[in-house]
């Protein structure tokens, strides 16, 4: 009778131990963290850029293309910099004020979506309004030119990871080497 119970106290124990002296050589460990994408993809498909909202690289090709002035990029990309990290804030403020609360009630999902949209928009052209870019068209156009590029690298940064690294007497577009 008692020793199913002894075994299963000595087995508890000797688990509890493991994962002790497990987390006590990691604290001890060097830390190196293990890469998180394939050599080469770590810039281009760091989670800091394809989970940012207004990524800086994307915001000064949008600007570029949209014939924004120069000297202004700095300042709108470090600005929307800045509001990347208001936007679930102030979505989570707004949807709290409807009733029901569209985060809160999965049929309410399209107006969850619709409201995520609306708080990048506001806090979009806000920042673009603030220095010279008035044009409403011209503002939401932006604003999709940069989701659109999010989303064109994302869908890279997918095929990229699923597919691996290139294998060996390969070329890097996965096409066969020529001898």
């Amino acid at each position: 009778m008692y020793k199913p119970v002894l075994k299963n106290c000595l087995t508890s124990l000797l688990g509890i131990g493991l994962m002790l002296s497990t987390y006590t050589f990691a604290e001890d460990a060097p830390t190196q963290a293990p890469p998180s994408n394939p050599p080469g993809l770590a810039d281009e498909c760091s989670r800091e850029l394809l989970i940012s909202y207004f990524p800086k690289v994307f915001v000064t090709e949008t600007l570029k293309k949209y014939n924004v002035p120069q000297e202004k990029w700095e300042t709108i990309a470090n600005d929307l910099a800045l509001k990347d990290k208001e936007v679930i804030k102030t979505v989570e403020e707004k949807a709290a004020k409807l009733n029901p609360n569209p985060l809160k009630d999965p049929q309410q999902r399209q107006a969850a979506v619709k409201l995520f949209r609306e708080t990048l928009t506001d806090l979009f052209a806000g920042t673009m309004k603030a220095n010279g870019v008035t044009d409403e068209k011209q503002i939401s156009e932006m604003l999709n030119d940069i989701q659109q590029q999010k989303a064109k690298r994302f869908a890279m940064c997918m095929q990229k990871l699923s597919q691996g690294a290139p294998k060996e007497g390969s070329s890097e577009t996965g096409a066969p080497a020529q001898d």
